[in-house]
């Protein structure tokens, strides 16, 4: 059966803002005499909350970081958002052509979604279908909370429904949903041996080029 509606994650799905994270958490480690390779920040916390990154480099380089690292960090990002934050490519001619239903899953907090939506000129396609784990006070991926919100807002079931996602977690979300999943290695941040742990997660697919979306539905 053809699916009914396509639920995306954002970060490193529709907006590439993953490769900015990694970029902007080694230059503020590096200021704490920590380094730390954009690459491999991905490698190592790639989904992982800021918070729980900076406490692991602290406590593995035997730093005390400011208690305003974080949030200082969130300012800089979206600093970088307004100005530097691109949509994946492929993504607004895949949204263009495909025909069905489309919603946004996150694991960001909401002004974070609609600023980066917005930013990248995004947003119309998926409102008012868009969709947080703090705003809908779901548990976070791997739980499949919000990937049912979703479903239950739009009147499917989750048999209806295609989850694209890039992380494992999320992957493992949507497929505890009982959705088919496709993983996405196509952001600026993805990193080697991302394509399998989305496999070993469950994604039915893994691909890299939004514009191959369409043929893998």
């Amino acid at each position: 059966m053809a699916a009914t509606a396509l639920i995306f994650d954002l970060d490193g799905v529709l907006v590439d803002s993953e490769f900015l994270i990694g970029h902007a958490v080694s230059a503020a480690l590096r200021e704490h005499g920590i380094t730390l390779d954009p690459g491999d920040y991905h490698t190592r916390f790639h989904y992982v909350r800021l918070e729980k990154m900076a406490e692991a480099m602290a406590a593995a380089h035997d730093v005390a970081l400011p208690s305003d690292f974080v949030p200082e960090l969130r300012r800089r990002l979206n600093v970088s958002y307004a100005t530097e934050l691109r949509a994946v490519p492929g993504v607004d001619a895949m949204l263009r052509t495909v025909t069905q239903r489309l919603a946004v899953a996150s694991g960001s907090v909401p002004e974070g979604i609609d600023l980066k939506l917005k930013t990248t000129g995004l947003y119309d396609f998926f409102a008012p279908h868009i969709y947080s784990v703090f705003e809908v006070g779901a548990r976070r991926k791997p739980a499949p909370d919000v990937f049912l919100h979703t479903a239950k807002q739009m009147n499917l079931a989750p048999e209806d429904c295609v989850v694209v996602e890039d992380a494992a977690p999320g992957v493992a979300a949507g497929v505890a949903a009982g959705m088919r999943v496709l993983g996405f290695t196509g952001g600026g941040h993805a990193y080697p041996g991302l394509a399998e742990k989305l496999h070993d997660a469950g994604a039915a697919v893994v691909f890299d080029r939004m514009e191959d979306l369409t043929d893998l539905l």
